[in-house]
């Protein structure tokens, strides 16, 4: 037994792997945890239970996970502690998962969240729960209120919309893994960015595989435009910002929302994937070439200022040196002010994992370096074209580099994590805090600056 084990509360540690979108499941997680009246720490060694909330996107992702778990194997041989799994890698390997991970305690499916209270209290009884249905399906629990453990920094926090997708892009599990779509209510959601609100939060963050796509299912024809106006109303709210749109979801009556919504940041993620028709078909996108360039043109003629944030796969099947040169034109004509890149990954159980790949994995490399060095010049000319202007900038925290006195923030235009970031020197800033800050210098990603005392 360990010195933890001998206090009247059990200590939980979480390690949280992938995307926001999990890592607000990894919150859900935590906050029942604490509801079981379970201590939260960070540090392994200092848990009695260790939970691995794991992503299963990518191949990747799933090495990743499978490392990961291992060294907590490693942890519990070493002590008398319990391990639990959850998430997409469970969902992935479904009926297999128990034999995959014979040393888990307790495994969780993507949808099975809910069960968690009872598991703990069999496993704290001596009991071996191990619960996991693999169903096919998986379907998120919308309809309960789920406490959350908020992990980021206490002044942004990542609003869920939606869960799930009905887009069924051919390269993508995500329909494999979570489901097809499902959202939940406009009013539970008001309601929880106001419970954020009161507990601090400055920046709302939305998120979902698709949030453009809210409110069509339902036929709710206004969807995220009034979810957007419901969230605007917030006192105390500085600003909102929309991640992983879908370009064929994007309407006139969006953009125009956005435009007219004083706290929602000129900001939007459109992960594009790409531009050729050929291609773009054979993904599965349900768009053209010609759609998506009257999606970009109406965003930057409707939202004054808007920052797009893209992202582009290469290696596609069937992306030969003309359908990547089209690619790589349009990238530079566009000029997108965030860009990132990733190679395709053939995986099982998707429709693109049938074609033929045509593309090897040194040559997928060299187009994703040269499309980041594209954007990379793109970007470090753009920053430079602000040196001298004074931005709102909302601070995140302490410079990294032990002992500097600097602050880090964000424009409206940088979300976190993803983007770039502002290196703040001044007097007095606080995380948390909307500064003004004046623009000094430049780097190809990171603004520099002073936010006068």
């Amino acid at each position: 037994m360990t010195e933890h084990q001998k206090n009247s509360s059990p200590s939980v540690a979480l390690i949280s792997l992938g995307c926001p979108k999990n890592l607000v499941d990894s919150e859900i997680i935590l906050g029942l945890f604490a509801g079981e009246d379970y201590k939260i720490t960070p540090r392994m060694d200092e848990a009695d239970i260790v939970v691995v909330n794991t992503c299963a996107f990518l191949e990747s992702a799933r090495r990743e996970a499978r490392e990961v778990i291992e060294e907590v194997f490693i942890w519990k041989k070493k002590s008398s502690g319990k391990v639990i799994i959850a998430g997409c890698l469970t969902q992935y390997y479904g009926e297999k998962t128990p034999e995959m991970f014979p040393e888990a305690d307790i495994l969780l499916g993507v949808g099975e969240y809910g069960k968690l209270p009872g598991l703990l209290k069999e496993l704290s009884s001596g009991d071996h729960p191990r619960s996991f249905s693999g169903q096919p399906s998986p379907r998120f629990p919308f309809q309960r209120a789920f406490p959350r453990r908020i992990s980021t920094p206490s002044h942004y926090a990542y609003l869920r919309i939606s869960d799930g997708c009905d887009n069924h892009c051919t390269y993508c599990l995500i329909p494999e893994l979570r489901g097809d779509y499902q959202e939940r209510s406009l009013v539970e959601l008001t309601s929880e960015a106001r419970r954020l609100v009161e507990d601090g939060v400055r920046e709302i963050i939305l998120i979902g595989q698709d949030t453009s796509y809210y409110g069509y299912k339902s036929g709710e024809g206004r969807g995220l435009s009034s979810l957007l106006e419901s969230l605007n109303d917030i006192q105390g709210l500085d600003w909102i910002r929309i991640m992983y749109t879908h370009p064929g979801h994007i309407d006139r009556l969006l953009l125009q929302t956005i435009a007219a919504c004083d706290k929602v940041c000129p900001y939007l993620d459109i992960p594009l994937q790409h531009i050729n028709n050929k291609i773009l078909d054979k993904m599965g996108r349900n768009i053209s070439r010609a759609g998506i360039e009257t999606v970009l043109q109406q965003a930057r003629e409707l939202v004054d200022g808007i920052s797009i944030r893209t992202t582009f796969m290469v290696g596609f099947p069937g992306e030969g040196e003309k359908e990547f040169a089209e690619l790589v034109d349009f990238v530079i004509a566009q000029r997108f002010e965030h860009l990132g890149v990733f190679q395709y990954s053939p995986e099982e159980g998707t429709p693109a994992f049938r074609y033929k790949s045509g593309v090897d994995e040194i040559c997928s490399s060299r187009r994703l370096e040269k499309l980041m060095e594209i954007q990379q010049k793109i970007s470090a000319e753009r920053l430079k074209s602000l040196r001298g202007e004074v931005i709102p900038v909302i601070v995140d925290g302490g410079y990294p580099e032990s002992g500097s006195p600097l602050m880090v923030g964000r424009g409206a235009f940088q979300a976190p994590d993803v983007d770039g970031i502002v290196v703040i020197e001044g007097e007095r800033i606080t995380a948390g805090q909307m500064v003004e800050v004046k623009i000094t210098d430049s780097s190809e990603y990171d603004l520099y600056g002073n936010s006068p005392k």
